[in-house]
């Protein structure tokens, strides 16, 4: 699917920037839209707020301080966009953040996101996996950023992570652009594929009659499939790991699958993945 429009969360963070960075990247590499998403609600209050009425005037507060960081925000957007020549517009949003980003994501192909913080408290935990949330939540392929500044390359070197079944194609077929930009593609399976599933040939097979050259690899599990991924990536130098997500949601619990949580919780690179 063609990237034409590139939905970013751009949040008051520290790593706001490698997010622009990158999408600013993405826009000029495929000529596409940018769109930044500003959101003035709390991402979650800390321990210490507590009560009907403290939790209000945090809330108040907090969105009070978001508008003045908007405005600052704002104009280094604008100003990177139009330095860069890329289309692109701002957007400032008063809804909770995973709502909010869900909604833009309708008219987006490609949202750009950082990997969540642990956080210092258990209640962080919960509170900031916005990012591993957005994944089962939006139509569009999410790119999930490492937390590093900034982010040194991404797509030249994409390793693919093959299951055959609809998480993985729907992420192969939502980074179809970005493969074909890629120097080199490699569809990687780990241990044997079984009878009722496809092997990485027959997605090597796929990609050529989209014009992309890959090559395939199998790899015995090696302390389980998220963490052989993660070790092929760095082995083989990817810049960019694909593959879909696994998990599902119970009675609002967000259940990932062990691939996907090792991966999502301890990727050092960029990765795009798709429910």
């Amino acid at each position: 699917m063609p990237i034409k429009t590139i939905l970013v969360h751009l949040a008051d963070d520290a790593h706001h920037t490698a997010r622009l960075e990158v999408a600013v990247r993405l826009a000029k590499r495929h000529d596409a839209h940018i769109t930044a998403l500003f959101i003035t609600f709390p991402v979650g209050m800390p321990p210490t707020v507590a009560g009907r009425g403290a939790s209000a005037v945090f809330i108040s507060a907090g969105r009070e301080r978001a508008r003045e960081r908007a405005a600052a925000l704002q104009k280094e957007f604008d100003g990177t966009c139009a330095n860069e020549g890329v289309s692109h517009t701002w957007v400032v949003e008063d809804g909770r953040h995973l709502q909010a980003l869900s909604y833009h994501a309708h008219v987006a192909d490609l949202m750009i996101v950082s990997h969540s913080d642990e956080g210092e408290y258990l209640e962080d935990r919960f509170r900031l996996r916005l990012a591993e949330e957005l994944v089962f939540d939006v139509g569009c392929p999410v790119l999930l950023l490492p937390r590093v500044k900034p982010v040194p390359s991404i797509g030249r070197h994409v390793l693919v992570g093959w299951h055959s079944n609809r998480e993985a194609v729907r992420a192969v077929r939502g980074s179809l652009d970005l493969l074909r930009a890629a120097e080199s593609v490699t569809v990687l399976t780990v241990g044997p594929t079984p009878e009722d599933k496809l092997s990485e040939h027959e997605l090597v097979a796929y990609l050529a009659r989209h014009g992309i050259r890959a090559e395939g690899a199998n790899v015995e599990d090696r302390g389980g499939i998220g963490t052989t991924l993660l070790a092929e990536a760095k082995r083989r130098g990817s810049d960019l790991l694909v593959m879909g997500a696994y998990g599902h949601s119970r009675l609002r619990e967000l259940v990932l699958g062990g691939a996907t949580r090792e991966v999502l919780r301890h990727a050092e690179i960029p990765v795009l993945t798709s429910h």
